[in-house]
């Protein structure tokens, strides 16, 4: 008799910690994963240890306020970054998104990358300048670009040669991406 009122005991204690306990279990899975996520992101060839070999071949870099959107895992090979911000504060150039796919066949060496940057004119009209980067081999850049002002209707969209990049860049004081 004493050993089943030891065995309810038990068992009411289970049930009252019970919440308690998986939602701490749960709690250390996900904080686990988040962190293992964050350092695997990291340490890939193409993410931020990549900002200074993109830097020698005017790509523009993951800049520090931008956080991964993609796991490199997660259905979409490659990787995003983007700024909590969407809009920029006056005189500021902000990077708002960064997307990398890398090569496969080189072992996930840069590739391809797209990026967008917005700044305010003198009128309160946010410009964005996008930027889609093809790199081969580590050493060969291909520009193209696309100008625009975000949020206006009609969106009237000006495609971009690497000249014209070039001068948007000077112009925005992203001297690093100017190739002259």
């Amino acid at each position: 008799m004493k050993k089943k009122e030891e065995f309810n005991n038990l068992m009411q204690q289970m049930r009252k910690y019970f919440f308690k306990i998986a939602l701490l279990i749960f709690g250390i899975y996900f904080t686990y994963h988040y962190y293992d996520n964050r350092n695997e992101i990291k340490n890939l060839n193409y993410g931020v240890k990549a900002n200074e070999l993109r830097k020698a071949l005017h790509v523009p870099i993951i800049d520090e306020y931008m956080k991964a959107r993609n796991r490199h895992d997660d259905g979409f090979f490659g990787n995003g970054w983007s700024s909590w911000k969407k809009t920029p504060n006056e005189n500021e150039i902000l990077h708002i998104y960064k997307n990398v796919t890398p090569s496969e066949k080189d072992g996930f060496i840069l590739n391809d990358e797209n990026d967008g940057f917005r700044k305010k004119n003198g009128d309160g009209k946010i410009m964005q300048l996008n930027i889609f980067s093809t790199i081969i081999g580590d050493s060969i850049l291909k520009r193209k670009g696309r100008f625009f002002y975000y949020e206006s209707k009609p969106r009237m969209e000006k495609e971009l040669n690497e000249i014209e990049i070039d001068s948007i860049a000077k112009s925005w004081n992203l001297d690093y991406l100017t190739k002259k």
